[in-house]
């Protein structure tokens, strides 16, 4: 016989599953966006949504600006790591300089692109050329899930990587949690269950 305690293990089970499911995270390349390019305009920023704890970008030849809006992180405290280096492919060279400026905000950009708040210089030369530079910022309890990254290369040209793992997981978005939907045969299973939990009810009562 099919007992309740054996019928609650098996939902508790089901139930764990369901709510561990989680969308896979996703690297954003540039190149991949409208035109290959981040924006530039801090009236209208790139957004990029939940799923991609990765962000790939390029500073290029200078004055290379990229507005970032990544609107679906994880509330709470968390850091966000930038790293940058020479874009793959480049020749080490006595000449070679590359840098620029970090700029933040957990609110849009109102009135210009440079009212965020300052989170470091990049600046690699050639005594650097093969030590990736990295800028951490750090979170706090407060942070409200929009953050916004203002991104100006000023001259030279490097790549950088956007680390954010509070942008991928699905646990801490129940609201979204319908994007992932669960197998038909699931629903299914939960109403055999149920079924089977009542004609065991039923039997104890005659009994």
């Amino acid at each position: 016989m099919f007992s309740m305690t054996a019928l609650r293990a098996t939902l508790a089970l089901l139930a764990v599953s369901a709510f561990s499911l989680s969308a896979a995270a996703s690297t954003v390349q540039e190149t991949s966006v409208s035109g290959g390019d981040y924006s530039g305009e801090w009236q209208k920023p790139t957004v990029i949504g939940f799923g991609s704890d990765s962000i790939v970008g390029t500073w290029s030849q200078g004055n290379d600006y990229d507005i970032l809006a990544l609107t679906g992180l994880t509330k709470g405290a968390q850091d966000i790591t930038l790293t940058f280096s020479p874009i793959t492919g480049t020749t080490y060279s006595d000449s070679f300089s590359a840098g620029g400026n970090v700029f933040w905000k957990t609110s849009p950009l109102q009135y210009s692109g440079w009212e965020g708040t300052p989170l470091g210089s990049i600046g690699i030369q050639k005594e650097k050329f093969y030590t990736p530079q990295t800028l951490t910022l750090s979170l706090d309890s407060s942070f409200g899930g929009e953050l916004y990254l203002q991104l100006y290369g000023t001259y030279g040209s490097l790549q950088y990587n956007i680390s954010a793992p509070g942008n991928a997981s699905l646990a801490s978005k129940p609201t979204i949690a319908s994007a992932v939907p669960l197998p038909a045969g699931i629903f299914l299973m939960f109403g055999g269950l149920a079924v089977l939990g009542g004609v065991a009810a039923t039997r104890r009562r005659k009994a």
